[in-house]
């Protein structure tokens, strides 16, 4: 995780089934839980790795035990900083991503934005993270979803683009 994390003992990760746990643990090598609360209560920084539908079922089950000073980092597309902020009841450091799916090979491009309570140390810590696996942007919440347009629809119309032009010569 970037050169912010880089001993495993550092990280903890939950998942619903044993299976799941087990091949994390294996391909990852880092400790492995089924309770989200302890992830929640272990982190300095935690990151919200689920599908934006059970945003609200994990907030829920985890938003007493976040500490007040715990950066959370979302992924969720479409979930603005004050929703996610409304479902944790209480002011947090919450940090807003959006990575795309180069990430997943090392050449990702990530962009990323902090609400108020973040200091821009909290913001540059979640970018060292995220560079772990390709590049980061810092931009205005308002830019998250036109990025996140951009980023997801240019590969694709590149390709559409070198159709054409393979199939209509010159």
């Amino acid at each position: 995780l970037g050169d912010v994390y880089k001993r495993q003992a550092d990280i903890l990760a939950s998942a619903k089934t044993e299976v799941s746990r087990e091949k994390k643990k294996e391909e990852l090598g880092i400790a492995m839980t089924a309770d989200n609360r302890e992830v929640a209560a272990f982190a300095e920084v935690l990151i919200l790795a689920v599908k934006p539908f059970y945003y609200e079922d994990v907030i829920k089950e985890i938003r007493d035990v976040v500490a007040d000073d715990t950066i959370v980092v979302s992924i969720a597309p479409g979930k603005k900083l004050t929703w996610i902020e409304g479902l944790f009841g209480k002011p947090l450091k919450i940090v807003r991503t959006m990575p795309n799916t180069p990430a997943l090979v090392g050449e990702g491009m990530s962009c990323v934005c902090g609400n108020a309570k973040c200091s821009s140390e909290d913001v540059d810590t979640v970018c060292r993270i995220f560079a772990g696996f390709g590049k980061t942007e810092i931009v205005e919440e308002d830019m998250i979803d036109v990025v996140v347009g951009v980023s997801g629809s240019s590969p694709a119309y590149v390709f559409m683009l070198s159709l054409i032009h393979i199939s209509e010569p010159t």
